[in-house]
């Protein structure tokens, strides 16, 4: 059995997907399976699920929906009451699943088994993280911080990608991705050194301008001294640009 909340919030049992009915049912699931192992306490469980509405929510209301919970999942151990409050026991989460798989790619020294070990972390991915309960303040900060993992799987199999020599490919999705996130330097890190390995030296020095004064003129602060390097290995064509190892040393965010 498998809890999963990259996406609307249900679980997988033998393979197949059990729907949640109800949005603060699948809250206190999601809530109950982002603590991982731990127990959560009663009324960190109804706070956190039901956010400022928590005042009028009853002890017996979350006991209802944790009853439910149980008959839903099949099995009435899947979730304990554990004093102060309850422990879910159903199994690992996709959640657990895509931190360990983002955590391997990055440290993958083979930018193949890196490319295929983040590729199968953003699989996990069906939807936006915790699609069907937003609106309530903790799940989304924890939904915030699921897709921030997101990005940082997405731009590791991009400098992976890079560093397999796919930057004609990767070119197009790079400059959208700059175009959406002008102040992001990692990004615009990676498309200059795509712009450049496919023999376009002013585009990727246009690039770094544009950053540098978008850096500026909204956040009043200079391009970081990786990015800074960057520059200048291009402007003088140095050969550790065409060396992968070298390359991904200067694109690491």
């Amino acid at each position: 059995m498998r809890v999963r909340l990259l996406g609307p919030v249900d679980v997988v049992a033998g393979g197949v997907p059990v729907p949640i009915p109800g949005p603060r049912r699948k809250a206190v699931l999601a809530v109950l399976a982002l603590h991982g192992e731990g127990i959560v306490g009663t009324g960190r469980l109804i706070e956190a699920a039901w956010g400022d509405e928590a005042r009028r929510v009853s002890l017996n209301t979350l006991q209802s929906h944790v009853s439910a919970l149980r008959r839903l999942l099949g099995d009435r151990t899947a979730i304990l009451a554990r004093p102060p409050g309850y422990l879910l026991t159903a199994g690992p989460t996709d959640v657990a699943e895509a931190r360990r798989l983002v955590e391997r790619g990055e440290r993958a020294d083979d930018p193949a088994q890196s490319a295929a070990t983040l590729r199968a972390a953003l699989a996990l991915w069906r939807d936006r993280s915790l699609v069907d309960v937003g609106g309530v303040a903790w799940l989304d900060e924890q939904a915030a911080g699921l897709e921030r993992l997101r990005t940082r799987a997405e731009l590791a199999l991009i400098r992976a990608r890079l560093a397999l020599g796919e930057h004609a490919q990767l070119e197009p999705d790079l400059d959208r991705l700059a175009r959406a996130r002008p102040f992001d330097e990692q990004v615009h890190a990676q498309l200059m050194f795509a712009l450049y390995r496919t023999g376009r030296q002013a585009d990727a020095l246009s690039v770094y301008r544009r950053l540098r004064t978008a850096l500026a003129d909204h956040l009043g602060i200079d391009p970081h001294q990786r990015l800074r390097e960057l520059e200048t290995a291009i402007l003088r064509q140095d050969p550790a640009l065409e060396v992968p190892s070298l390359a991904v040393r200067l694109l690491a965010g």
